[in-house]
């Protein structure tokens, strides 16, 4: 191994020690031995960085310029430097050398969240209110949960105040969408009517605190207050399942065909990227031990898939399900292989209720929703609120299959209803709105 020459060893140390001075906030210090480094070694990048800061604390922009362009020199596709030249120059008041700049990190480094965040700050100066909760709302995505940024350790406290002003820029813009959407509603219900709606938009926007009435019953998305918090619903408080479930046979029909004619078009039901996957969904994620067959998502039909299963569709365009685009209805059959468990989880919300129709259901299948266990009986539907922590098993040495869909839950009104509908489009406007790339 080649011996590191003594100037090297020296940087070392120096940098070292600068770096711990600044750490204990002895800035002065930090500063002197900085330009000590860049004595020896004029590209040093965490010393012109450093040096940049307090330049630009004191108000001397051409100094921080001229450090955080010799750090470019030495690195020009570093991103970081890209954005710390650009909040340089927004400190001298070059607004449009300080935009190039950050587009240039983020070009560089999409995942550097700080870019967006500074990037938002400047265009919010600028007057362009929409393209800075855009580029705050990127932000967001990508930092941890709000209540993580009081920790020293994940950001400095200027940092965290940008942070916290970001949340605010989009939690105010987010709610001007919502009570935009929601007065057409308030028009024709009044806003008596819709006050547990706007208790709702209250709690996704964080201004209201969820007091959920039951401690197994948490929606991963929205909560709707004052619902009795009930795990399942009997049949006949949805009249309109009797007639689907005459129709059982014909749907069984259309879904055996369709696993003895072509089982791969059933796709794998859990689909999550590496990043997101968590340790509980590790397990059946990307795996056809639980698989599922899409006839209608988001409410949208999959008119290939619906054409392959014809009754079914028709007799699922016969019934009353929600629709919220975006969201509702969801249809598809639900196929769970032998010894196949699905884990404990919270689905979307409380104002609506999944429905399964049991297709085929051999003995050692069930189902939990809260404190309470239920089987599956082919042809009679089982009606539960998923927003309750529930799980499901197949303990038998065969196939079980479900048809699954949504229900309004029956003690949401119709004024509710349209409320609900108009909330969650105007959140879907929003992230559509401002997750297009810059």
């Amino acid at each position: 191994m080649g011996q590191v020459p003594t100037g090297a060893w020296q940087v070392a140390t120096l940098a070292e020690s600068a770096r711990l001075l600044a750490e204990r906030g002895e800035s002065a210090q930090a500063e002197a031995v900085y330009r000590e480094i860049l004595a020896a070694a004029p590209h040093h990048l965490p010393a012109l960085n450093f040096l940049a800061t307090q330049a630009i604390r004191r108000g001397d922009h051409a100094e921080a310029i001229a450090h955080l362009e010799q750090a470019l020199r030495a690195a020009p596709d570093r991103a970081v430097s890209h954005q710390n030249l650009a909040v340089a120059h927004k400190a001298a008041g070059d607004n449009e050398r300080a935009l190039a700049g950050l587009g240039r990190a983020a070009e560089l480094d999409p995942d550097l969240r700080t870019t967006h965040l500074h990037t938002g700050s400047l265009l919010e100066e600028m007057g362009r209110k929409d393209e800075a909760v855009a580029a705050y709302w990127r932000a967001w995505l990508q930092f941890p949960a709000p209540e993580l940024l009081a920790n020293p350790s994940i950001a400095p406290p200027h940092l965290r105040a940008l942070c916290l002003h970001a949340a605010e820029q989009i939690k105010s813009a987010q709610q001007e969408l919502i009570e935009q959407a929601l007065e057409p509603v308030y028009a024709r219900h009044g806003r008596g009517a819709l006050a547990r709606v706007d208790a709702s938009a209250r709690i996704y926007l964080g201004l209201q605190a969820p007091a959920h009435l039951h401690h197994l019953q948490k929606p991963s998305f929205l909560y709707l207050p004052g619902v009795p918090p009930r795990p399942f619903f009997e049949r006949g408080e949805l009249p309109w399942l009797r007639g689907l479930e005459e129709t059982a046979g014909e749907i069984k029909a259309e879904l055996q065909a369709l696993l003895e004619d072509s089982a791969d078009a059933l796709a794998p039901y859990v689909q999550l990227t590496e990043d997101a996957v968590t340790p509980v969904w590790q397990g059946l994620n990307r795996s056809k031990q639980w698989s599922s067959f899409h006839l209608l998502r988001g409410g949208v039909a999959n008119t290939d898939n619906c054409s392959r299963c014809p009754a079914t569709a028709h007799i699922l365009s016969t019934l009353p399900l929600p629709e919220i685009p975006g969201h509702a209805p969801e249809a598809f059959f639900s196929v769970l292989q032998p010894g196949t468990h699905i884990p404990p989880h919270h689905g979307v919300g409380n104002y609506k209720l999944v429905a399964h129709l049991p297709l085929v259901v051999p003995d050692g299948c069930a189902l939990r929703v809260g404190d309470e266990i239920r089987g599956w009986r082919e042809g009679e539907c089982l009606v539960f609120d998923d927003s309750f922590e529930h799980e499901a098993w197949n303990r038998s040495d065969s196939t079980r299959a479900v048809l699954i869909f949504d229900a309004w839950n029956p003690v949401v009104t119709e004024a509710e209803r349209e409320g609900v509908t108009a909330l969650l489009a105007a959140i879907a406007s929003f992230r559509e709105r401002h997750t297009a790339a810059p």
